[in-house]
């Protein structure tokens, strides 16, 4: 329990202070806000998200959150002992990540969202329990950046 309260406070810290008081760099690459357009194949996995009534700085927040949660599987990957180690270890993840980043008052402010956040994961890693190996790892990963970019003003 201990280690998934690490990976979620991970990706809390990255996400909410982005390098305006941490030395940590972000993005990763040491850029400003640019969120890489994902494989045709990859957006295909998101267009169920809607997007376009969304305010802007609640997609803004998204972009941030998922971007920040593609940055922390990179991570946890190269680590010796992954915390994530299958996809059921992800929703609890990822369910973790939205508790605390999300206002409880601002829970299902955009109908149907979380069903069509949770739905790209489950489209592209399917609803059985998996291992997560590289392409697993990969796919997840592809999945949060393709957020990313839904929710980033570019992408809907």
């Amino acid at each position: 329990m201990a280690q998934w309260r690490m990976l979620v406070a991970a990706t809390l810290l990255f996400f909410a202070w982005k390098g305006d008081a941490l030395d940590l760099p972000w993005p990763p690459d040491g850029g400003g806000r640019s969120v890489v357009e994902p494989e045709p194949e990859t957006l295909r996995w998101v267009e169920n998200v809607k997007v376009n009534q969304m305010l802007p700085k609640d997609r803004l927040y998204l972009a941030d959150l998922y971007d920040a949660m593609a940055w922390v599987i990179t991570r946890d990957r190269l680590r010796t002992a992954p915390v994530l180690k299958t996809n059921e270890d992800f929703v609890r993840f990822h369910a973790g990540t939205l508790q605390l980043a999300i206002d409880r008052k601002e829970v299902g402010k955009y109908p149907g969202l979380g069903k069509a956040i949770d739905q790209v994961f489950v489209d592209c890693l399917g609803d059985d329990v998996v291992v997560l190996g590289d392409d697993e790892h990969d796919i997840l990963i592809a999945a949060c950046n393709a957020l990313a970019w839904r929710f980033s003003i570019h992408g809907g």
